[in-house]
């Protein structure tokens, strides 16, 4: 997948997306698918233990002359344990190095890590993942099985606390009795206890007293950050339900591409009548909760601006664009963030920001408190399942857009730039890059992240993130029929320590070698501003 060289989930999408591609879906949906150093004592017992597996007793008598026993081979659990070990103690010696403060779930521990050195931090992902291999071996198999998939309970508690706001209820330097908490709350005293103690088996709350509950870091936590709040409903309350019923939508529904076919719909009684995103769009707490938890997800480990920015790292460089003035255009992209950031480095590229009229409108004006950045962007209400008005632009850039629609869609989102492609245009995608295989290449941690966040996309969207191969072949169709030119895919690259990867292609005529210029016309789009969500015959897939 090239070099590993590791706004917004639910970004700009018309209300009319679900006509667009339903017709194509028979013809495509085949192509669719395909805790620190004291560890080392209480897990290794000793440092014989530690270099070869065995105890000190075994150790000592292995030392007498006539006897050379075969060596006991090192279990599995034990090299799990070691590497814990060693990349714990390598982690704590940093921190303790830096005067860092040591994780904890104390109420006073910081919310998160630090920003760590690439060492450091592949450190602390090898903790995370030896652990929890280490822990699936303690249990083994039928255990892990039985009580794996009770996961799904554990959300739902947090869910329910989230729902009331208990975190918020919670003092802060004091606990408080189960009593004094459930007068504040509309749930009853059985109820509200049960699901304040499985959250403690999590370590969220903890009852240090019987019958009174305290703050850990983690429910501080919950308490304090707003956009946290909000990336627990939207997963608790939209996430959750519509993921309960994506069996019941494969089952109804097996080719799984329509925008109103998937579990979300089964879930809110919305089937073959609207998206989800339009859905949303007559519900305003329910959209500014899902944008909240949005910025909560992108401010996250991995999603950061700054990956895509770190030419040194394996981000991108627009520097040949950047010295010709030319043009970026952001398809979806919200308000403006990443182009903010762009421009902010790159000081004479110009930036089209195009999304629906809604979104634009309540973009921050200006879009940044610098004048020489905020005169380089012009914000255009778009959408993308029409045809691109921005013509002649050096690249078109998509964040977090694809990967929320299933083939046909994203499909036809490619093909709707080719009328404003000069030779030469790039067509850069900043998505998810799934590895062909599962657990081959990808740090176990960051692809338990990108595996249920495909998964969330199938429950919500029938969407996918897509391997390398997956988007080779989304830009072949595209391009597929095309008289005058073509889609010449380049690759796929990701900057260091991301879990977001840079897909490019480049629009190039057939048989003759792409040609420069930097002209742009740019055209207001009146259709898109005025979207509304078609009718239900319009929307009814295949």
């Amino acid at each position: 997948m090239g070099k590993i060289k590791l706004s917004s989930l639910f970004s700009s999408s018309s209300n009319n997306v679900a006509s667009t591609a339903e017709g194509e879906a028979k013809d495509i949906k085949k192509s669719n698918r395909r805790s620190f150093s004291a560890l080392s004592a209480s897990l290794l017992g000793s440092k014989d233990a530690e270099t070869n597996g065995t105890s000190a007793a075994t150790s000592s008598k292995s030392a007498t002359p006539s006897v050379a026993p075969e060596p006991a081979s090192t279990s599995e659990m034990i090299i799990l344990a070691q590497k814990i070990t060693r990349e714990t103690e390598k982690l704590e010696a940093y921190m303790k190095e830096h005067n860092l403060p040591m994780p904890s779930f104390d109420v006073d521990c910081p919310a998160e890590f630090p920003k760590l050195p690439d060492e450091i931090a592949q450190s602390r992902k090898t903790i995370i993942s030896a652990t929890k291999e280490l822990g699936l071996l303690a249990h083994g198999p039928r255990e892990s099985v039985r009580w794996g998939i009770w996961e799904f309970l554990d959300t739902l508690a947090l869910a329910a606390i989230n729902h009331y706001g208990i975190a918020k209820l919670v003092p802060l330097d004091a606990p408080i009795s189960l009593a004094d908490l459930q007068a504040k709350t509309p749930l009853d005293p059985i109820n509200l206890a049960r699901l304040i103690r499985l959250a403690i088996t999590n370590k969220i709350f903890c009852e240090p007293t019987p019958g009174f509950i305290a703050h850990t870091a983690a429910s501080k936590t919950l308490a304090q950050d707003d956009d946290l709040q909000a990336w627990v409903g939207f997963n608790g309350e939209d996430i959750l339900p519509a993921s309960a019923h994506v069996l019941q939508a494969l089952q109804t529904h097996p080719e799984a591409t329509s925008l109103t076919r998937t579990g979300f719909q089964f879930a809110f009684n919305t089937v073959d009548k609207e998206p989800m995103f339009v859905t949303f769009g007559k519900d305003p707490n329910r959209a500014k909760r899902m944008g909240k938890a949005m910025v909560s997800l992108t401010g996250g480990e991995g999603y950061e601006p700054s990956y895509f920015l770190d030419v040194k790292k394996g981000g991108y460089d627009f520097s040949d664009v950047d010295r010709e003035g030319g043009t970026l255009v952001d398809v979806g992209g919200s308000h403006g963030f990443m182009c903010v950031a762009l421009a902010d480095k790159y000081k004479n590229m110009k930036f089209v920001v195009q999304d629906l009229q809604k979104t634009v409108d309540s973009a921050p004006k200006p879009i940044s408190p610098d004048p020489q950045v905020a005169g380089r962007i012009t914000l255009l209400a778009h959408d993308f399942f029409t045809e691109q008005v921005t013509r002649g632009a050096d690249v078109y850039f998509f964040r977090w857009i694809m990967h929320n629609y299933s083939t046909p869609y994203a499909v036809q989102i490619l093909r709707n730039l080719i009328p404003a492609l000069k030779p030469g245009a790039r067509i850069v995608i900043n998505d998810h890059c799934l590895f062909e295989g599962s657990g081959l290449e990808e740090d176990p941690w960051d692809e338990k992240v990108m595996r249920r966040m495909d998964v969330v996309m199938l429950s919500l969207l029938n969407a996918q993130e897509r391997t390398e191969s997956e988007f080779r072949e989304l830009f072949a169709q595209a391009g597929e029929g095309q008289v005058g030119g073509e889609f010449v895919f380049k690759g796929v690259t990701r900057p260091e320590g991301c879990r977001m990867s840079i897909i490019e292609a480049v629009w190039q005529l057939k048989g003759q070698q792409p040609q420069a210029t930097t002209v742009v016309e740019v055209k207001e789009d009146e259709t898109a501003a005025d979207a509304v969500a078609p009718p239900a015959d319009e929307i009814k897939a295949e």
